[in-house]
C-alpha cells in the first residue's frame, strides 16, 4: 500500500521541498515549529472539560466587527443565527495534546477568542464539525484560518498529523496574507439600519447572549450543547 509510514514521509518531504522546505525539518519531524506526530487519545475526552460560557459570544462579534461567518461571508442579522465555532475543534485539541493536559488549560483553550468565530448552523454542525483541515476547508479566508490553526496549535503545544501538513503546507506557501477579509454587512439606511445597530448593541450589553430566556440552545463544533 502507498501510504505507509515511510511512504508518507517521503510525500510529505516532497510537499514540503515544493513549498520551499525551510518551514519543515524532517530529521527533527517538526513543521513550523509543531511536532509532526499522530492523533492519540492518551484520556477519554469530556466534552464538559472543555466548557465556555456563550457570553463569549458578545466577545467574538466585537472582534470580527460584524456578525458574520469568516468561512462563507454571509453576513446575519442576529447572532442567534448563528454557532460559536472552534477552529481548532476541541476534540482535535485533545488528541493532539491536551489530553494530556489538566481542565484548567482545557477550558482556557475552550474560551480562548484566537481560535472562536462564528459560522452558520449548517457549516458549523453539518459540515466543518470536529473535522480538521486535512478534511475540511472553508470557502473563504483560507489563509486566515489556516495561519490560525497553526498559532494555536503553537499556543498550546498541540501536535500536527501528516495529512494536516499536507493540506496546509501548499495553502499556506502560497498566501501573501493572513488577514480576515470581512464582507460588507451594511444594510440600506433607515429602518433596517437602525435594527441592526440596536441588535449588536443588545449584544454588546449581553442581553442576546445564547444563555438570554427564549433564546435557542447553542451548539458547539463537537455537535453537543455546551454550558450557558
Amino acid at each position: 500500500m502507498f501510504d505507509t509510514i515511510g511512504q508518507r514521509w517521503i510525500r510529505l518531504a516532497a510537499v514540503c521541498a515544493v513549498a520551499g522546505g525551510a518551514a519543515t525539518s524532517m530529521a527533527e519531524g517538526t513543521w513550523r515549529g509543531l511536532l509532526v506526530a499522530p492523533e492519540h487519545r492518551c484520556s477519554a475526552y469530556d466534552s464538559d472539560d472543555y466548557r465556555y460560557a456563550q457570553s463569549l459570544e458578545a466577545r467574538i462579534v466585537a472582534a470580527l466587527g460584524d456578525i458574520f461567518s469568516p468561512y462563507t461571508g454571509r453576513c446575519f442579522d442576529d447572532a442567534r443565527q448563528t454557532d460559536i465555532e472552534h477552529i481548532v475543534a476541541r476534540s482535535e485539541a485533545h488528541d493532539s495534546g491536551l489530553c494530556a493536559a489538566d481542565v484548567a488549560t482545557r477550558r482556557r483553550f475552550a474560551a480562548d477568542l484566537a481560535n472562536l468565530t462564528l459560522a452558520s448552523p449548517e457549516v458549523n454542525r453539518h459540515q466543518k464539525g470536529a473535522k480538521d483541515a486535512a478534511a475540511w476547508l472553508p470557502a473563504r479566508n483560507r489563509c486566515w484560518f489556516a495561519s490560525r490553526i497553526v498559532d494555536v496549535r503553537r499556543k498550546y503545544d498541540l501536535t500536527i498529523d501528516e495529512r494536516e501538513v499536507e493540506a496546509l503546507e501548499p495553502l499556506l506557501a502560497t498566501c501573501k496574507s493572513a488577514e480576515l477579509m470581512a464582507p460588507d454587512c451594511t444594510v440600506p439606511a433607515g429602518v433596517g439600519r437602525f435594527l441592526r445597530g440596536w441588535r449588536l448593541q443588545l449584544i454588546d450589553n449581553g442581553a442576546f447572549s445564547r444563555g438570554a430566556r427564549g433564546a435557542r440552545p447553542s451548539h458547539d463544533d463537537d455537535g453537543a450543547s455546551s454550558d450557558q
